[in-house]
């Protein structure tokens, strides 16, 4: 998404509100790391309309700012970073998205399934994310081939493949990782993407893709969001709460207590409750 797709003054300055931000005076990196973490601590990964669903979400831009933003809901990446993409374009950004693949230490790879937003920083590109649902950084990674970068006290490391693409490798273990995984430090490839020049029309099919049986979006209800102490997490009956490095499983029994959960955690009630 490039320049042409940027949001209009007041649409922009309604999203600013939503995740707790005045207008940035310039657009700076320490703006954007700003940005990124306040996204993420304000609009949750979540798939709640996606379970069973029978159409695709609508990635159409002003459908998209209507659901994150008019209704306080969240979404999937080919709806967070798309829209986000399009915030720091009206903010005087140069982004382009990019083609990824979760990989979250997984040996066999996936297809291309995932959406980022790489930003060009006085001809630096970094790479942004607040469409993940998961253990990537809270602010922005420069590509630097195997230079660690602390981000909130997370480890992380870009690793160059060839001459297109990067995997983001990340530190986990009990006292660095945020997300509870359990043993000892080890580094994690969480995500690779693809510097290759792609469009909006690019992530169509992936979206389509996304929606289908098999898919975990279509599989399971899911949402995720970052807090300054932890995070908040449901994944089909089960609430995960951590804080403080203390993670709390919560069964929900049915739909009253898991609607009460998105309102509570979330900030909104599923349509279907």
């Amino acid at each position: 998404m490039g320049n042409e797709f940027a949001l209009g003054a007041r649409d922009a300055r309604a999203y600013l509100e939503r995740i707790g931000l005045d207008w940035p005076e310039q657009p700076t990196r320490e703006a954007l790391d700003d940005l990124v973490y306040a996204h993420q601590c304000s609009i949750p990964f979540e798939t709640i309309d996606m379970y069973r669903c029978t159409e695709p979400p609508d990635l159409a831009l002003d459908h998209v700012f209507d659901k994150l933003v008019t209704q306080h809901r969240g979404g999937y990446c080919f709806e967070l970073n798309a829209l986000f993409e399009a915030l720091l374009a009206s903010l005087g950004y140069e982004v382009r998205p990019c083609l990824c693949r979760a990989v979250c230490g997984a040996k066999v790879k996936d297809p291309i399934n995932h959406r980022a937003v790489l930003v060009n920083l006085d001809g630096e590109e970094v790479l942004v994310d607040v469409g993940f649902g998961g253990p990537l950084p809270s602010a922005s990674l420069s590509l630097v081939d195997g230079q660690e970068q602390i981000i909130h006290g997370e480890s992380f490391t870009a690793r160059r493949i060839d001459d297109y693409w990067w995997a983001v490798d990340r530190v986990t273990g009990a006292k660095k990782d945020l997300y509870g995984i359990e043993g000892p430090s080890r580094t994690q490839t969480e995500l690779e993407l693809c510097l290759a020049t792609v469009t909006d029309k690019d992530f169509a099919a992936l979206n389509l893709a996304c929606s289908q049986p098999g898919v975990e979006f279509y599989e399971h209800r899911i949402a995720n969001l970052r807090t300054k102490t932890g995070y908040y997490g449901i994944w089909d009956d089960t609430l995960t709460v951590r804080e403080n490095g203390e993670k709390v499983r919560t069964a929900l029994p049915d739909e009253a207590a898991f609607a009460d959960a998105c309102e509570r955690y979330f900030g909104f009630r599923p349509h279907e409750a």
